[in-house]
């Protein structure tokens, strides 16, 4: 019989991963994306991805039902030319910077929140001197709500992995006036670029006219300098 939503969550732990989990790492990868690739939505990962982080070329927490692993969340903080964090976030090279560069939910688990957790948790692995940001496709509305509610909030929109638009988020402390917030549609990349230029950011979810999920953006009325 399946275990409750209740059980399911009062029976989670978690830890830090290490080399010994590539297995683990790589078949929740697989099986939270689904037999076809939508990259569009999430960017599949080939092992050796998980294998050098796994390594030192990052840090990664777990979360276990048991010896089950059921969730897990990836801090990146080695990170290669193409990966461009200090261009993409304007930062002087010796910045230090960590992405909150991937996770995934077993299906079984979804709606307990694990999202959120490992996003937490990935937070309090880094130092504090460290800039943390993230990425999310639009599309992926579970995502950027986490990493919104995270204190991630959406500072721009790239085009990554072959042309696919996603939103790059910063976690930098700002705080925003909701009397000048404005809800827009995550499909509309014009308005959005428009806003971003003004120096507004997305920093909330809310729900458009048709019930579809919308973001609120306003300036931004304070940030860490």
């Amino acid at each position: 019989m399946a275990l409750s939503a209740a059980h399911r969550a009062s029976q989670i732990r978690t830890r830090e991963l290490g080399p010994d989990d590539l297995d683990a790492v790589e078949a929740l990868h697989r099986l939270a994306i689904g037999p076809v690739a939508r990259p569009e939505v999430v960017k599949p990962e080939n092992r050796a991805y998980f294998q050098s982080v796994l390594a030192g070329r990052g840090r990664s927490v777990g979360v276990f039902d048991g010896e089950s692993l059921v969730a897990y969340g990836i801090l990146q903080h080695d990170h290669t030319p193409e990966d461009g964090p200090h261009r993409l976030l304007k930062l002087p090279a010796e910045t230090a910077v960590g992405r909150l560069a991937g996770a995934s939910v077993h299906p079984d688990y979804r709606g307990l929140g694990l999202q959120r957790v490992v996003i937490a948790e990935r937070v309090a692995l880094a130092p504090q001197h460290m800039v943390l940001f993230s990425t999310a496709a639009p599309v992926n509305a579970p995502s950027w709500s986490n990493l919104l509610s995270g204190g991630f909030p959406i500072v721009g929109i790239e085009f990554f992995f072959g042309g696919y638009a996603r939103y790059v988020m910063l976690r930098d402390g700002s705080t925003y006036d909701p009397e000048a917030g404005v809800v827009v549609d995550p499909r509309d990349v014009a308005r959005q670029q428009a806003l971003f230029a003004q120096g507004w950011r997305g920093y909330a979810r809310t729900r458009l006219k048709g019930g579809e999920p919308g973001v609120v953006f306003a300036p931004a009325l304070v940030a860490r300098g």
